[in-house]
């Protein structure tokens, strides 16, 4: 099982290398294989018989760490010696002539001076007046040569490296800032926790790349070295805890809660894991294997999790295992092989910021993608709704306001004019059973079809609406109108009514109408006003019919009307 094991990984770390190599040319994995070593209290170097050159050092964290890294023929008249920033105290580099060592200088806690460069490396250079055979490195207080990068590539190469790593880091960064403030726009907007936690992830990985690629030591130099490695893997750490938070928000309808629980517990683990490793004083090589199990922990459970949901037919598996694909890979990747000499010197870090980058835009695509769907859905559903208020408030035979559309319309154009007149007429045709009886209940549909239409065309001319009460009864409320003009629209009412030809479905049929109306300003209750047109209209029936009457406003019974407000919910439906 071991054998397999050991093949998988090295197969797997061979062709990671390969894919990275056609990025960055003339790396190789540092230290190197023929790197010699020696543990000493002294700052003096050591002679070169005192150097081992086979195994690793050990206990070297409270002493003084020589290494002594050979430059290839090739590299010797303008080599760089470019060292991943990690965790000691003090670093001082020599480079080894012909005609002597000289040192090329030396950086500490909180003084790389201008050695370092962006992606996290600290550069030295060999000069060209002298062929150099070998760097000297003299670290103290390093926590663990395990961590230790460094590789050996031509001036020239370096700086054009350098100079990738600082714009691809610039793009990664950028579009992570603006991933975070969409996202949290987002949370804000829509009250959902996983564009928060989301958000926080893109926020809190950019902050990290910050800190580890070393743009911030252009505002606070003081945090070169140790300090930028701990703060470092805690961003790191506090990364995973909310790519957990993410996912388990998102599977909420689609995972169980114990699954979800247990998620964001091992994230919570990992983070407080990873602080303690961040402390003064605390050794990270203590600490690598358990974050290590944490972390591919976290990510086997997150990939369970989101297949199951995706196996389940729920669209946020899909889009999660899509979008999380590039960076869980990456991150488990970035646990089981060592990537060190990769990618411009800067191995799994940028290789991570990368895929972080990536699954930002794909994420954030798909969520911009389902809420546009989600707005069509809620304009579609707007629209429905509406269509079926609409059908709600119309009679669904003439196409006219229903009692219930005729009081919300008037209500709500005319409700708040309270000091315009508005007047109510009441309609009815006069013997309209005998059309029914005589010609058919179908003729007599067509006859208050032919009505509503000659009633509708009242509405382009004055300030009005018009309704259907039921049966043959209808209602005219006009806005701005009182006393005679009042009634002289009465008037013109039952006149066009009377001259509605219907020769095409009933030959010889001529309709006339009785009208009460009421009149008053829109300050009192609706039914008052009601009831008196409606007894003004049945005053013109007793009269003979086809005529028109006005509630008389001297009259004791007369009282002022509504807003039609108020009054809608008092009026019978």
């Amino acid at each position: 099982m071991s054998l397999l094991w050991f093949t998988w990984r090295s197969l797997l770390q061979t062709v990671v290398i390969i894919c990275a190599g056609l990025i960055g040319p003339g790396l190789f994995a540092a230290p190197p294989t023929d790197t010699c070593f020696a543990v000493s209290r002294s700052v003096i170097a050591p002679d070169r018989s005192d150097l081992q050159c086979s195994g690793k050092p050990r206990s070297y964290s409270s002493r003084v760490l020589w290494l002594r890294v050979p430059i290839p023929p090739a590299l010797s008249q303008d080599a760089s010696l470019a060292i991943q920033s990690t965790r000691f105290e003090r670093l001082d580099v020599y480079f080894e002539y012909r005609n002597g060592i000289r040192k090329a200088g030396s950086v500490g806690r909180g003084a790389y001076a201008n050695n370092w460069q962006v992606g996290g490396q600290i550069a030295f250079d060999t000069g060209v007046d002298n062929q150099a055979s070998a760097a000297w490195l003299r670290i103290e207080g390093l926590q663990s040569y395990d961590l230790l990068e460094l590789r050996m590539v031509s001036q020239p190469v370096a700086q054009r490296q350098f100079q990738l790593t600082a714009f691809a880091i610039g793009a990664a960064l950028a579009l992570l800032g603006i991933a975070a403030l969409f996202n949290f726009g987002l949370a804000l907007g829509l009250r959902q926790s996983f564009f928060l936690w989301h958000g926080g992830w893109a926020a809190t990985v950019m902050i990290w790349g910050l800190v580890w690629s070393q743009i911030g030591l252009t505002i606070i130099p003081e945090m070169a070295g140790t300090t930028s490695n701990r703060l470092a893997t805690i961003l790191a750490c506090l990364a995973i805890l909310l790519a957990s938070l993410a996912t388990a928000a998102a599977l909420r309808q689609a995972t169980p809660k114990r699954a979800r629980r247990l998620l964001v517990a091992l994230g919570a683990v990992v983070l407080a894991l990873g602080t303690v490793s961040g402390l003064p004083g605390a050794n990270i090589g203590r600490f690598a294997i358990v974050l290590g199990i944490g972390t591919l922990s976290c990510v086997a459970l997150a990939t369970a999790c989101i297949a199951k949901a995706w196996k389940d037919g729920h669209v946020e598996g899909r889009y999660l295992a899509i979008s999380w694909a590039i960076p869980m890979a990456t991150l488990a990747i970035t646990q089981l092989v060592d990537l060190g000499g990769v990618l411009w010197g800067g191995g799994d870090r940028i290789v991570m910021l990368f895929a972080s980058a990536l699954q930002v835009i794909c994420l954030t695509g798909f969520a911009a993608a389902r809420l546009g769907s989600l707005r069509v859905e809620r304009d579609v559903a707007i629209e429905t709704g509406l269509r079926m208020v609409e059908l709600a408030e119309r009679d669904p035979m003439t196409g006219l306001l229903n009692r219930r559309g005729f009081l919300a319309r008037c209500s709500e154009d005319f409700g708040g004019l309270v000091k315009v007149p508005f007047g109510l007429l009441v309609i009815d045709l006069d013997r309209f059973k005998l059309v029914n009886d005589e010609f058919g209940h179908q003729t007599g549909d067509e006859v208050l079809i032919a009505i509503s239409r000659k009633l509708q065309t009242f509405e382009a001319r004055y300030a009005c609406h018009v309704g259907r009460l039921g049966g043959e009864e209808f209602v005219v409320g006009v806005s701005g109108l009182a006393g005679q003009d009042l009634c002289r629209l009465g008037e013109a009412v039952k006149s066009e009514l009377a001259q509605c030809n219907f020769d095409a479905i009933a030959p010889a049929l001529r309709i006339t109408t009785s009208i009460g109306i009421a009149q008053g300003i829109a300050d009192g209750p609706f039914d008052t006003l009601y009831r008196q047109a409606d007894d003004a209209l049945y005053a013109a029936k007793h009269a003979g019919r086809n005529r028109v009457i006005i509630a008389d406003i001297s009259s004791a019974r007369h009282q002022v009307i509504t807003t039609l407000v108020s009054g809608i919910d008092r009026v019978h439906m």
